[in-house]
């Protein structure tokens, strides 16, 4: 009873909507021509690809026609706080239609194997990624553990003094560390953001870049964990003071104990946690951005190429401003930041012994090396949400459109 006297309110609203666009005489039905009138008046563009994107949104032939019956149910399940009127009315169609949202990924209910898709797609595209690039992050390390300035002749020499073999010390546990370290953080920003995005249902204030912002920052917590320690033998490795992984292993153990493993625990952090929420952050935005500027032209997807772009520019972008934690990272790991010196106070001794454009040495090539990284590492992520999406049925239920009678208020719903 109360169902139905809200309803017979609202009926009113939604048929006077319904008439304001400029119906088929004949009978009473929406086609292309009198949706694309519609779009002119709401300032919108009254383009073809439009109309028939919103006809197909209520499950109807992109060429065909929409009945009032149709478009009442798509208005009866429209959020009951917003506002109905006959402008709004057609807002919410065209954006439902035709507006790109910001991707939300994976949702309530995923099983345990979609999260091990996703930790499996971003750990092997960061492990051949890092493979790949791995003679820039070895020349970037010997760049950043020198002291004085470097300039584009000392990296053209110090690139041929390392030879081939020199370019590819560390490589082992640069790899398996990335593998491990990437996979780990790719499941676990998943899984957080399985269990916060229900909130957003009852918390409206808690956006996706927040949800996205504090999964980042967790999974890369737990990931960066794993990795320490394989940073730790590839930059001693790759400032030649071992001759391989175990004696480096052993060496480590031996003169400073397990400890020793975990050697610029808080450096590593402070770049870690930092670089990916940048990251992630920047590459949605340009997502969004990027896919706002293709709708206005037509397109409603994104190419593989567009998507390693902008993988490649946010990690740049990430790899620019976290240079100098990156700089006092690897002086850590390396031994050459005396034990117990805190961060700040190491990043202030060389800063004043170097000066302030030590703490961004190697900026260059760890842009050069992120990069590519970025782009394989997002484009994985991509993938993997793809897999996930066509195993996981989110789908609602299909509402069938019902014919009523215009002066009639009883309200039915028939579900399939």
């Amino acid at each position: 009873g109360e169902f139905k006297a809200v309803m017979g309110e609202k009926e009113a609203s939604m048929l006077r909507a319904f008439n304001s666009m400029n119906l088929n005489i004949f009978d009473g039905s929406l086609s292309l021509k009198h949706i694309k009138t519609a779009l002119q008046k709401l300032e919108k563009e009254p383009s073809e690809n439009n109309a028939s994107a919103m006809i197909k949104h209520l499950g109807q032939q992109g060429g065909g026609s929409v009945s009032y019956g149709t478009f009442r149910n798509f208005l009866i399940l429209l959020p009951a706080e917003r506002e109905l009127s006959e402008m709004d009315a057609g807002l919410a169609w065209y954006e439902a239609a035709t507006f790109v949202p910001l991707s939300r990924p994976l949702r309530r209910g995923a099983s345990g194997s979609k999260l091990l898709i996703a930790a499996l797609a971003g750990g092997l595209a960061s492990g051949c990624s890092t493979a790949t690039m791995h003679p820039l992050d070895t020349l970037k390390t010997q760049v950043q553990a020198s002291v004085g300035k470097v300039t584009l002749p000392d990296l053209k020499n110090m690139w041929s003094a390392l030879g081939m073999r020199g370019l590819y010390r560390g490589i082992l546990p640069a790899t398996l560390g990335a593998l491990l370290a990437h996979g780990i953080r790719t499941g676990t920003y998943e899984a957080v953001q399985t269990v916060l995005s229900p909130l957003q249902d009852t918390l409206p204030s808690l956006t996706d870049i927040q949800v996205q912002g504090f999964a980042s920052g967790v999974g890369t917590l737990i990931g960066t964990g794993v990795r320490i320690p394989h940073e730790v033998l590839k930059q001693r490795l790759q400032c030649n003071q071992y001759t391989g992984v175990f004696p480096a292993l052993n060496g480590v153990l031996k003169e400073e104990g397990v400890r020793g493993l975990f050697r610029g625990t808080a450096a590593t952090l402070a770049r870690e946690v930092p670089f990916y929420v940048i990251g992630m952050v920047t590459y949605e935005k340009l997502k969004l951005a990027t896919m706002s500027f293709k709708k206005k032209r037509g397109s409603h997807s994104l190419e593989a190429w567009e998507t390693l772009l902008l993988g490649a520019m946010s990690g740049a972008v990430a790899a620019a401003l976290t240079t100098p934690a990156d700089v006092l990272k690897t002086r850590t790991m390396t031994g050459a930041v005396p034990a117990g010196m805190g961060a700040l106070g190491a990043l202030a001794s060389i800063a004043t012994k170097e000066g302030p454009g030590a703490l961004f040495k190697g900026a260059l090539p760890r842009a050069l090396w992120v990069s590519p990284i970025g782009a394989m590492n997002f484009a994985g992520y991509e993938l993997a949400r793809r897999a996930m999406d066509e195993t996981v049925d989110e789908s609602p239920p299909e509402l069938e459109p019902i014919e009523i009678d215009a002066h009639d208020v009883e309200v039915s719903l028939v579900d399939n």
